[in-house]
């Protein structure tokens, strides 16, 4: 590698991953928001907390990385045009390819990251946010004892507990499920204990009811028991009512090849077509991303405006790719078109950038886009006074600014 190149590879990692790991930490602690009051009101650890935030992680940098490495490349690239060292290194005889390798490395290899993550490391994250999770919802019963009053476990889910008796019983239990648009269930109980039965923590509701409201007619059905076996999974919310893994906690194999009597593919078999799809098209962005990025601001650009409508321009076209792969991936449960879609737009994005670097074709601003930037952002006036002079040229009123 040439001594350019490596300077081109060094500044374009630095700037990466900075930007990558600033994006994904604020993203993390959004999604730490989410299940904030459930670990707060079950009295967990810092450690607990901590240990989501490291769980959540992965996921999130799979979903950042390309738009971190758009913004180091174009950080990179535009400092160089300023600096004239693109200028320099195409007045020299250098090429685009001399530009480009670094930056297409630094994305190959976010790229490779990004499949081994989506296919082997979040799969395994899931399911130990799973487990996190149902074990904070377990412990919310001694929460709830120890404040007397409702506690909220997630929207509609609410579990009281009157009391605590000798020998580690719980007396008074209240459990209001109303998750279920089709029905809700009331849980009333004296006495329960717990125990484990599986590897599954199992609250054992004893001499209680279980009234059960259909929302549709209205009716109620009134079940007495001695004995009601409750399994705590259900507290987890509504990714761990059952205890069943769902396909973002299976891996790729398993997707590939489900077993036919696996209730949730029963149910729901269009969600595995939905999580393969994802997890085998998210790694092509960052290269797709690098391969726009080299192209568009690649080549030396004189005219400061032209330099800037470049960056709007390959920004505006990654933005819309990547809203488009969220969507197609979503669609492409009910459509064979759109799983065709997920693998044939990023892919024909990066063909189209190698046929046109390849054939040395440059984009170029328009004139009447780079004449309106020259306006508003003269030197002579304030931003603000030559948009109010163009919008009066353009409205045909004749007036302009005074300033």
């Amino acid at each position: 590698m040439k001594q350019i190149e490596r300077y081109i590879l060094r500044r374009v990692l630095i700037l990466s991953i900075g930007t990558l790991l600033a994006t994904a930490t604020i993203a993390m602690t959004t999604q730490v928001l989410l299940r904030v009051d459930l670990l707060s009101s079950t009295g967990q650890s810092l450690l607990a907390f901590l240990r989501l935030a490291g769980l959540v992680m992965p996921t999130m940098m799979v979903i950042v990385m390309p738009f971190a490495l758009m913004i180091g490349a174009a950080q990179t690239l535009s400092t160089m045009n300023s600096d004239s060292e693109l200028a320099v290194i195409e007045a020299s005889g250098g090429s685009r390819a001399l530009i480009a390798r670094p930056i297409l490395l630094v994305a190959a290899l976010m790229s490779l990251l990004s499949l081994w993550e989506s296919n082997y490391v979040e799969p395994w994250v899931n399911k130990q946010i799973k487990i996190l999770v149902n074990q904070a919802s377990a412990d919310l019963f001694s929460a709830a004892v120890q404040s007397g009053t409702f506690h909220k476990v997630e929207d509609n889910l609410h579990v009281s507990v009157q009391e605590k008796l000798p020998g580690g019983q719980l007396g008074g239990i209240f459990l209001a499920d109303e998750r279920d648009p089709d029905a809700d269930l009331l849980y009333y109980a004296k006495h329960g204990d717990f125990s484990e039965t599986g590897g599954r923590d199992i609250l054992v509701l004893s001499d209680g009811e279980l009234h059960r409201k259909d929302n549709g007619d209205g009716t109620v059905s009134i079940i007495r028991f001695a004995n009601y076996a409750l399994d705590l999974s259900l507290i987890g919310g509504s990714s761990g009512r059952t205890g069943i893994l769902q396909p973002k906690e299976q891996s790729t194999r398993y997707l590939l090849n489900p077993d036919a009597e696996d209730p949730y593919f029963v149910r729901n078999p269009r969600d595995f077509i939905k999580r393969i799809n994802k997890r085998l098209s998210e790694w092509l962005y960052p290269l797709t991303f690098g391969f726009i990025t080299v192209y568009f601001l690649g080549k030396a650009h004189s005219n400061r405006h032209e330099q800037v409508w470049s960056v709007v321009t390959a920004a505006s076209i990654a933005f819309l790719l990547r809203g488009f792969g969220f969507y197609s991936v979503d669609e492409s449960s009910q459509s064979r078109l759109f799983s065709i879609l997920c693998y044939a737009v990023p892919l024909g994005t990066i063909g189209i950038c190698i046929v046109l670097m390849v054939t040395n074709w440059t984009f170029r601003t328009p004139r009447y886009l780079l004449d309106l930037s020259s306006r508003l952002f003269s030197d002579e006036q304030p931003a603000w006074a030559n948009l109010r002079n163009w919008l009066s040229d353009l409205t045909g009123n004749g007036r302009r600014s005074a300033q």
